[in-house]
């Protein structure tokens, strides 16, 4: 069930007519700012009306606004280590640290937007992305359409205030 600032952010895209503006509302949401904010804040940076933007245009909106971006999670290394473990080939000491990391970490088991809430930090505030969307986790609840779904995870960043 989606959470009362998602139903606000989801009033205002009703409103202006928008679509495939998943990464509007995440930024919003994660900074705590108004949907026309955030709307502003990706229109230079190459979002059209109607249209999806790439990942590093929000970034470069979070960083403006005095935000750090980490990635904790990236899918693509995890099976790029398993392939190679799958044809035989020899790892590196770093490919076989990170595969053992990724083993005794949180992400090993929560992999779906369903799973993953109770592997995330209660507190914090996250960007998640999966194949084609985008949603905000802050406080340890999912404020997205998406809740209780099994969509595969991505990406996962953590998205931290600087502090002045």
């Amino acid at each position: 069930m989606p959470t009362k600032e998602y139903e606000r952010m989801a009033a205002s895209t009703k409103k202006w007519r928008e679509a495939n503006d998943c990464t509007v509302k995440a930024l919003a949401i994660a900074t705590k700012s108004t949907y026309e904010k955030a709307h502003g804040a990706l229109a230079p940076r190459g979002r059209n009306y109607r249209k999806g933007v790439a990942m590093e245009k929000v970034f470069s909106a979070l960083r403006e606004w005095g935000y750090t971006v980490k990635t904790e999670y990236r899918k693509s290394d995890i099976d790029r280590i398993q392939r190679f473990k799958d044809y035989g080939w020899s790892l590196d000491d770093t490919d076989t640290e990170t595969m053992k990391d990724f083993k005794r970490s949180r992400w090993a088991k929560g992999k779906t937007i369903k799973s993953i809430v109770p592997h995330l930090p209660s507190r914090g505030v996250f960007l998640i992305e999966t194949s084609s969307h985008v949603l905000c986790v802050r406080g340890g609840e999912v404020h997205d359409w998406t809740d209780g779904r099994r969509h595969r995870i991505t990406h996962v960043h953590r998205i931290i205030k600087k502090s002045d």
